[in-house]
């Protein structure tokens, strides 16, 4: 109850920060565990606090079992050299809203909250799943699954739209954000995991290459105020946190059942973060 009871506290006092998906209306009213805005479309809380926004079901690859070894990976500590200087990148850290953009199981948006991010914080994806793990663990945002494509998300309200290895809406990025506001969005690197992309097609080079310049400068189409860093570093892997890795990363989707087998029993002691992180501002 207490969690249903906070997340009615948070839209009634920042009801600003949404709009009804359905016809793009203000919410108005917050009774009880349920939300309704001015033309009557309702949407409850749910008994961890969230709010699920989808118009319709939707199918994706993040199963349970993947999201709990993306999970357990994160919180040992997978992100957070680049977390670290992606905090430095934020600009408004006290007092901003900043919107997480497909944010899966929360921990990266928990983490940045322990390292001082303050304000009005929002996660969301279009997973179920990962969200309700989200709201199991984490009580440093306020979690909703929803879709960029049917937005529950007012204009002109947030500070800071983070995209961390998820799908990109920009027409809907360039609505959501303030004026001066900034987009934060990651993008791998040509050695991002370049060792598990060794295991799982050791006999395909050219699927142990990746190249971000397409998405680099689809960015930059957008928001031409672009800044660009790139962070790499080396993490360390014990047998249990590789066979998370191995569950959780979507370059097993394409790998053969001879390739993963192959690769738990070469498991890897170290692998390799390469990321590319893309600031723009609007």
């Amino acid at each position: 109850m207490k969690k249903i009871e906070k997340a009615a506290g948070f839209m009634k006092e920042h009801s600003e920060l949404f709009q009804c998906p359905i016809c793009k209306d203000s919410f108005d009213q917050v009774d009880g565990n349920s939300l309704s805005c001015i033309n009557g479309h309702l949407f409850d809380i749910s008994k961890k606090g969230t709010l699920y926004f989808l118009l319709k079901g939707t199918k994706n690859e993040y199963d349970k079992n993947m999201l709990s070894s993306r999970f357990n990976i994160a919180t040992a500590g997978l992100f957070h050299p680049l977390l670290d200087e992606l905090y430095t990148s934020i600009a408004e850290k006290q007092t901003g809203h900043t919107l997480d953009v497909g944010c899966g199981e929360g921990s990266q948006l928990d983490y940045l909250t322990t390292l001082g991010l303050e304000g009005k914080k929002i996660g969301f994806d279009i997973s179920k799943d990962a969200i309700q793990l989200a709201a199991t663990h984490f009580s440093s945002a306020f979690w909703c699954v929803a879709d960029l494509a049917q937005s529950p998300f007012a204009s002109a309200q947030y500070d800071t739209i983070l995209n961390i290895f998820s799908p990109s809406n920009y027409k809907e990025f360039d609505r959501l954000l303030k004026e001066g506001g900034q987009v934060i969005k990651v993008v791998p690197e040509k050695d991002y995991l370049i060792e598990l992309r060794k295991l799982f097609y050791r006999d395909q080079e050219e699927k142990q290459t990746y190249s971000n310049d397409v998405v680099i400068a689809k960015f930059k189409e957008h928001f031409p105020k672009l800044e660009i860093k790139r962070v790499k570093y080396s993490f360390e892997l014990t047998p249990a946190l590789f066979n998370d890795l191995m569950k959780m990363t979507p370059l097993s989707w394409g790998a053969s059942i001879d390739s993963k087998e192959y690769a738990l029993t070469h498991p890897l002691k170290r692998v390799t973060i390469d990321v590319c992180v893309l600031i723009g501002q609007k």
